[in-house]
């Protein structure tokens, strides 16, 4: 396998890539960036990019390509270049594909391997209406309304469970529309340049994430 990998997650929401991320950079020597996260941050710090995208997120649209260059070029320029990195939310769109292809030969970098995370709209709908976000005991962390433990652990913690606005039924299913308009081309453009793996994506997160593992060293 190379030494440095760049590599990209696709997938609709609640395909579980962040969980996805966190298990390859437990394995493998790669920087993640979550385009969401750096967005969530800039939102919560109340900067002007914050500001400027909250209400266009929580409709369930995709932020302007020209604030999501703006923003990860600034991530790109923090990292080693002896550093992999791992791209989860980006990019979204065919012109996102293209500037980030642009963006990474400014860094002499190259993207190796694009994963694709394959889940049926209805179960996206199913996990995302369901999820609730346990604040106030400790680090935020996800929860499931059907996972009681999980429930428990947040309530003996002293926490509350929490609904994102673009975790809302109906902002979901507008943010399935934008995945399948605006990402979903990106599948076949990535599977002609034939660095593209696609991964079932049913089953527990651990599960998917082995999977993904597994295709990310047959690759190398």
């Amino acid at each position: 396998m190379k030494s440095v990998l760049n590599i990209v997650l696709l997938g609709p929401p609640g395909a579980g890539k962040s969980t996805i991320a966190e298990d390859l950079v437990h394995q493998l020597p790669l920087v993640p960036i979550s385009t969401g996260a750096l967005l969530r941050a800039e939102i919560s710090a109340r900067t002007r990019i914050g500001r400027e995208v909250a209400p266009v997120l929580e409709r369930g649209d995709l932020a302007p390509d020209s604030l999501m260059d703006r923003v990860l070029r600034a991530r790109l320029e923090t990292l080693d270049p002896d550093q992999g990195l791992l791209l989860d939310g980006y990019p979204r769109t065919m012109r996102q594909a293209l500037g980030l292809a642009a963006m990474l030969a400014d860094y002499d970098r190259l993207l190796h391997v694009v994963i694709a995370i394959d889940v049926a709209d209805d179960e996206v709908v199913r996990r995302l209406s369901g999820r609730r976000i346990c604040e106030g005991a400790g680090e935020p962390f996800p929860v499931h309304i059907d996972d009681l433990a999980s429930i428990m652990r947040c309530r003996e913690r002293g926490g509350r469970l929490v609904q994102r606005d673009d975790d809302r039924p109906d902002v979901v299913r507008q943010r399935l529309v934008a995945y399948h308009q605006q990402t979903a081309p990106l599948i076949a453009y990535y599977e002609e340049q034939g660095i593209l793996r696609r991964i079932d994506g049913s089953g527990t997160p651990a599960e998917v994430a082995r999977r993904t593992l597994a295709a990310v060293r047959d690759w190398g």
